[in-house]
């Protein structure tokens, strides 16, 4: 559940000595990228001193002009866009800071590509990853070079439906979030190869779950949906379920069901029944169960 990447310099920050690099008075081992008035020519990897060869960014596929971030212009009409040389810019922006790299960019006709950057508030480790693989899209937030908090995967077409898992800093799952639907979310999991985490079932998140609770979000999930996830889902320990619509449909699922664990239901809209009606039917069939609605608990 980690995806280190190596300390990423600029390479007028290494000192060379007799045939070895350094950086700081130590051998470096990492990245460094070269570059010739602002453009980067070359991007070369190093342990302890000596150079291996090339890098390529593991995740994004580099296409066009390769910039410093220096010599790259802005304009802002409401969004940020870039220019070079007084056209909008088509490449990728390096921004420095102290001589290391913390940030990458992938740019088309000036604006950033959504799906494809990423950044590095940590020299050891992606703090944040997002990536596009065929259809579907990655995000990846590390706390720690070995602490995920957060990952998402979504289909960028049609409905957007998604998968979000949230971890606590002692990395343990803390929370599952279902948008839409996770329909064909595991097969174009399955054919993404060298993924960081790697989700094909419920059985890999299930190997994510420690002795704690999680929390359960089915964000604008239909009836219909909420049925064929639910006999899945209640193999986890949830302790809140949040939907955004309660329905006669959602509270005759649940009462099928026992989920032993739950001990709050949170929605946001009533559908075709009223907040009383809610309140008596949770009477009669799951007294421990608090409402949440609109902020208020009952």
């Amino acid at each position: 559940m980690k995806c280190e990447a190596p300390p990423l310099v600029v390479s007028g920050a290494l000192v060379k000595q007799e045939s070895s690099y350094f950086f700081k008075g130590v051998p470096f081992t990492g990245v460094a990228i070269f570059t010739e008035s602002g453009v980067v020519v070359s991007k070369k990897q190093f342990f302890n001193g000596e150079i291996l060869g090339d890098y390529n960014f593991p995740y994004i596929d580099i296409k066009g002009l390769e910039l410093l971030d220096s010599i790259i212009d802005e304009k802002w009409d409401g969004n940020l866009q870039l220019f070079h040389e007084g056209k909008p810019f088509n490449g990728v922006v390096y921004e420095i800071a102290y001589d290391w790299l913390c940030d990458v960019r992938c740019i088309i006709e000036g604006w950033e590509l959504d799906g494809l950057s990423q950044h590095f508030q940590k020299h050891d480790c992606y703090s944040e990853l997002i990536y596009g693989a065929g259809p579907i899209q990655y995000e990846y937030i590390w706390n720690e070079p070995s602490v995920l908090s957060y990952y998402k995967v979504k289909v960028q077409a049609g409905d957007k439906r998604s998968l979000k898992l949230s971890f606590n800093k002692e990395n343990k799952l803390r929370g599952i979030y279902i948008y839409k639907s996770i329909d064909d979310i595991f097969s174009l999991n399955a054919k993404v190869d060298d993924s960081p985490l790697k989700i094909t079932s419920f059985s890999d998140i299930k190997k994510l779950l420690s002795d704690n609770v999680i929390e359960l979000s089915l964000q604008d999930v239909t009836d219909v949906k909420f049925t064929e996830l639910l006999p899945s889902l209640l193999e986890f320990p949830v302790n809140t379920l949040l939907v955004s619509n309660i329905s006669w449909g959602v509270l005759y699922e649940l009462k099928k069901h026992a989920w032993l664990e739950l001990e709050e239901l949170s929605f946001h809209h009533l559908v075709n029944l009223t907040l009383d009606e809610v309140i008596s039917f949770r009477n009669d069939n799951f007294k421990k169960v608090k409402i949440l609605y609109k902020l208020k608990l009952y």
